[in-house]
């Protein structure tokens, strides 16, 4: 009796559980099939706001889906069914939320190299508006730094004769340098730092008085300041100032203000053994012109190869034989940039010759002060020195 028992209540125990088996089944067999259906349409609302939803996207979640769903009713066996929907749901949620940072990164590409592939014309545009800036700050003569954008810029070293601790100014060259000034840069380059009288001091081109009184009545005239009327020139006014469109930077101070020589990397070891060369630098300026011309915005530049950007905006101003000197000495373009570039560097520092001298007396009045006080200390301590105190 009690073994007939236990069987039935086996056999019991079985069936229920068969049943409850196949219950849980049904309940749970349409859960993938509705997610399915739903995660597909998400993965199209998701395809038609992008445009661009490749076939392989749209498959993926189902490839994904089959083991979650599997997953989902073999964990519904073992709980009730509304547990296992929780995470078929978050199965399906998954793969949406991976096909949208895809699907961005497609549609966000096509962007990307859009603008890289403007960003080469941006670049010439910006090298093309650099260039048409770098001509329009040129000022129309030597302005502009020694250096610079235009390959390797050569200044040649001359030996000028003021060079060097005991150098000094040649007057003849001087005064053929007064001439080129006069007669071809003065028409658009001023000197309003000079005095004219200087024309007459010892050290520079040492014209006579009555040459200059006659040189400064040829020039411009100028307004006087106490009765306001134009009068011509004396020699104690300056030399005139030229302004106006085309017209060229001031160069009194030119020879100064421009550097031929330059490092290595900054030490001036070059200037040291060089100068500063000013001078040089004029003197490359003005012979350097190939004969290239360049039209832009309407200007026509001209190629040089002593200049920082290659192309300056003044016209060659040299050409041989343009004027005729005194002293038979043929004006060829190399001449005449020497005589000239001499000429402003004495505008610019006409004091050398003084400096010099007095520099040169100053060293050797050191050299003998010190010979006197080496001797005066021997003088003095002689006596003491070598002597042992008991």
């Amino acid at each position: 009796m009690t073994l007939r028992t236990k069987t039935l209540t086996a056999v019991a125990a079985l069936t229920l559980s068969a049943s409850g088996f196949a219950w849980a089944q049904e309940a749970t067999s349409p859960a993938p099939t509705e997610q399915a259906a739903e995660a597909q349409t998400t993965a199209e609302d998701t395809s038609a706001d992008v445009n661009e939803a490749p076939a392989e996207d749209s498959a993926a979640p189902e490839a994904e889906e089959t083991p979650a769903a599997e997953e989902a009713t073999s964990e519904a066996a073992e709980a009730d069914a509304p547990e296992a929907e929780e995470p078929a749901e978050a199965a399906s949620q998954e793969p949406a939320a991976e096909e949208e940072p895809a699907a961005e990164a497609e549609a966000a590409a096509p962007a990307e190299d859009a603008v890289v592939e403007e960003a080469p014309a941006e670049e010439a545009h910006g090298d093309d508006h650099a260039a048409e800036e770098g001509h329009g700050d040129e000022d129309h003569g030597e302005e502009g730094d020694h250096g610079g954008g235009h390959g390797a810029v050569h200044i040649e070293d001359i030996s000028f004769s003021f060079e060097g601790p005991f150098g000094k100014y040649d007057q003849f060259q001087l005064q053929r340098g007064l001439q080129v000034y006069t007669e071809v840069c003065s028409a658009c380059h001023g000197m309003k730092f000079v005095p004219i009288r200087t024309l007459h001091d010892d050290g520079g081109p040492g014209l006579p008085e009555d040459q200059v009184r006659a040189y400064a009545a040829n020039l411009s005239e100028i307004t006087d300041a106490e009765t306001g009327e134009d009068r011509t020139r004396l020699p104690t006014d300056h030399f005139p100032t030229v302004t106006g469109d085309g017209m060229g930077p001031d160069l009194s101070l030119m020879a100064k203000a421009r550097a031929g020589f330059h490092g290595p990397y900054g030490t001036g070891i070059s200037q040291l053994v060089n100068g500063i060369g000013g001078p040089e630098y004029i003197h490359a300026i003005l012979t350097s012109y190939t004969g290239e011309e360049m039209e832009q915005a309407g200007s026509i530049f001209y190629e040089n190869t002593a200049f920082s950007t290659g192309y300056i905006s003044m016209p060659s101003p040299l050409s041989d034989d343009l004027v005729t000197y005194e002293d038979g000495t043929p004006a060829t373009v190399d001449q005449m940039a020497r005589d000239v570039s001499a000429f402003l560097m004495w505008t610019a520092e006409p004091k050398m010759m003084d400096r010099k001298m007095v520099g040169l007396v100053s060293v050797l009045f050191l050299i003998v002060l010190s010979a006197l006080l080496y001797l005066t200390n021997k003088r003095i301590w002689a006596p003491h020195k070598g002597k042992k105190h008991a």
